[in-house]
């Protein structure tokens, strides 16, 4: 049986992904919410126009607990809601710019890691990132998105530019970014896994499932201030680093120049120059994460 809610969104990822069929791309990823603390959530990719949906597993979670409900269960009501959800959406909203244009988005993906499938998406390359951009589906409170194609740019005679320059307005104003300690970060994340972080105890009780970079994290943050840079969603908040003159109020914030390690799509960790010299430790810590952490 599963003790965490991290092995029992694995397992039941895995069986979803053998009833939906392995042209779905499915990811772990967790949200912190208001008054819930931190929630965990299988987003399911599907390729084509077909949105992207966002399934909470954290009541399944307790219902596997108290033995009420089997991951194959869990697994087979993923996949009722996610071919539910596609339906609702009126594809005929997407023909006209004018009716989508304040609900694209973008969001930076690695670029060798997705080069088989630039062909076919208008992108705009960000350092060695690629901006690529989506249009948001608004259901109920979950989100979900349909990336933007070529064909897309060509129905709507639009350039790469003007595609850039939309969502560079709507992505700031739709997933207004937020600066965070990393301890309250790593705080809500252990506590969600059931590990215990004392105050002014750099140590954390080792648990199954627990996050194998946090340590190295921990004991850097222990050392030198380290934020993390998101949205309020904490999805997809690498973009962050692309809102218009963010990335100076940030150096304003924390009264130092700094350097920026991208963690992996939904964040990037900020720590500060000022009193922190060691360059090769950065280095390292940058080597660890995109080999351990960065998702594509």
């Amino acid at each position: 049986m599963e003790r965490t809610i991290t092995g029992f969104a694995e397992a039941v990822r895995t069986e979803t992904i053998k009833k939906l069929g392995r042209d779905c791309q499915i990811t772990i990823e967790t949200k912190k919410i208001n008054n819930k603390g931190v929630c965990t959530r299988l987003h399911i990719r599907k390729k084509g126009m077909e949105p992207e949906t966002l399934v909470y597993l954290d009541s399944y979670f307790r219902q596997y607990r108290n033995g009420d409900m089997t991951i194959p269960e869990a697994a087979e009501y993923v996949a009722r809601t996610s071919r539910k959800k596609n339906p609702s959406v009126d594809i005929r909203k997407f023909l006209e710019y004018g009716k989508v244009k304040d609900r694209i988005v973008y969001r930076l993906i690695n670029t060798e890691m997705n080069r088989e499938f630039l062909d076919d998406l208008p992108y705009m390359e960000f350092l060695d990132l690629l901006v690529v951009f989506c249009c948001l589906v608004m259901e109920d409170d979950s989100h979900a998105f349909i990336w933007i194609h070529n064909a897309h740019m060509k129905l709507w005679d639009v350039t790469v530019e003007e595609l850039y320059q939309s969502a560079s307005e709507n992505t700031q104003r739709i997933e207004k970014p937020e600066l965070m300690d990393i301890e309250e970060v790593l705080y809500d994340l252990m506590k969600d896994e059931g590990c215990s972080l004392q105050e002014n105890d750099s140590s954390v009780e080792e648990k199954p499932g627990r996050n194998k970079n946090a340590g190295s994290i921990e004991k850097c943050s222990s050392a030198v201030p380290m934020y993390v840079l998101s949205n309020r969603e904490r999805l997809q908040g690498a973009a962050c680093m692309l809102y218009p003159d963010l990335l100076r109020k940030i150096a304003d914030t924390v009264d130092s120049s700094y350097y920026i390690i991208p963690s992996s799509i939904h964040e990037v960790l900020i720590i500060p120059a000022a009193g922190f010299t060691d360059r090769d430790r950065i280095k390292a810590m940058l080597c660890e994460v995109n080999d351990t952490q960065v998702i594509p």
